[in-house]
């Protein structure tokens, strides 16, 4: 069967099956898991590494002969920065996929899956899909090599995916999770 992907991601979308790809090992254990969007992922870490920052500044402040406190200041810092700078680079990745204009297709056979995003095929044997994993945003075809190419397609896809999917028993619906 051959679906034509005619509507373009929205920011949920690709932060979500960024995610997917982000918890990959988890996800191949245990399938039935929300997955919360890799920006809120990094903001929460981000959050976290300031509220450090500010407790220990102020330890640091109020004792300064105590070098442990600067050192653990520091450390803070740079998670800090390291947290600004990976919520940077997600909004950039998500915004490369969003502008993506090229023409997409999907094909799902009895032996293969096959997404054609302009001149870029990414391919997977149905034999080497763990499972089929239907979220919020996404349906993702997760690979059971981490070395294999994870498709991906937005969620208004679903009965067309279901319908073309000849082993019911890989499809993983978590729509409920999201209630």
């Amino acid at each position: 069967m051959e679906i034509k992907i005619t509507k373009r991601g929205s920011s949920d979308y690709y932060n979500e099956v960024l995610a997917v790809m982000s918890d990959y090992k988890k996800l191949v254990e245990n399938p039935r898991k929300k997955i919360r969007k890799i920006n809120t992922q990094a903001i929460i870490l981000t959050v976290i590494s300031l509220v450090f920052l500010v407790i220990f500044s102020i330890l640091y402040l109020q004792n300064q002969s105590n070098i442990m406190y600067l050192v653990v200041v520091v450390i803070f810092a740079i998670a800090l920065v390291l947290g600004i700078v990976y919520n940077i680079l997600i909004n950039r990745r998500v915004s490369k996929f969003k502008d993506d204009d090229s023409e997409k297709t999907l094909i799902i056979e009895n032996d293969h899956v096959e997404l054609i995003a302009g001149s870029n095929k990414s391919r997977l044997e149905m034999s080497e899909i763990q499972y089929v994993l239907i979220n919020n945003y996404s349906i993702c075809f997760i690979p059971k090599n981490v070395g294999s190419t994870l498709i991906a397609v937005e969620k208004s896809y679903k009965d067309s995916v279901i319908i073309a999917i000849g082993n019911k028993e890989i499809i993983v619906d978590n729509s409920s999770l999201y209630q």
